[in-house]
């Protein structure tokens, strides 16, 4: 991962053009996105839930359950630790899912031919709610900048406001809400989630998007 970053970093920097990279996991990459906005390269980049919370411990402990083979791979504690300290000081711009869903069928294979990949979207706020919320390691700003300013920035979307004549793209949520993340809690029909069995705080309980519900009062509208 480190030498794809190194390379993608220089080609920006040479070309002058800008430059995104998706669910970095090392702390090897972080320092190197950390020391290219120092020379004003234009590169942003994104982390993910599972990379932030999991560490490779867990394959040893839950039996290499499939659900926590992805691509990047689970990474060391202290990569983990890298992880946030670059989210807290502006060098990681996002948090971002890079959802995967698979049919269980998929999944439900050996190890090493099993399919990459992990569920995001359900869990993404509920784990940041749990891990940095409840723990008073960040502030509902800071997971606003990472969650919604933040992956608009890096994609040079306009910034959404809650203000008259912007669309209605909202979410609320219940941070005190208890959710035990189990397979029948998913709406959708991929229940390929790392974090199956975790017990978590907040949930969404609306949605909108451009004006129209797409959950109201948890139900999927």
């Amino acid at each position: 991962e480190e030498t794809v970053v190194s390379r993608d970093i220089r080609l920006a920097e040479l070309t002058g053009c800008r430059l995104h990279l998706q669910h970095l996991s090392c702390a090897g990459s972080i320092e190197l996105v950390r020391a290219a906005k120092a020379r004003g390269v234009a590169v942003t980049c994104e982390v993910t839930p599972h990379h932030l919370f999991l560490d490779e411990s867990e394959l040893l402990e839950r039996g290499y359950d499939t659900n926590l083979k992805m691509n990047p791979p689970l990474r060391t504690m202290a990569d983990a630790e890298a992880l946030l300290a670059g989210l807290m000081d502006g060098t990681v711009d996002c948090i971002a899912t890079d959802h995967a869903p698979h049919a269980p069928h998929e999944k439900e294979l050996e190890f090493e031919i099993a399919p990459f990949g992990t569920t995001g979207l359900e869990t993404a706020l509920p784990l940041v709610n749990t891990y940095l919320i409840n723990t008073k390691k960040a502030t509902w700003a800071q997971v606003a900048q990472w969650m919604a300013h933040g992956p608009r920035a890096a994609l040079g979307l306009h910034e959404m406001r809650l203000e008259a004549g912007y669309p209605a793209d909202i979410t609320v949520f219940d941070p005190e809400a208890r959710v035990e993340v189990t397979a029948e809690w998913f709406v959708s029909r991929s229940r390929n989630s790392a974090f199956l069995g975790a017990g978590l705080l907040g949930k969404a309980t609306d949605v909108l998007v451009e004006g129209r519900f797409a959950l109201k009062n948890g139900k999927v509208a």
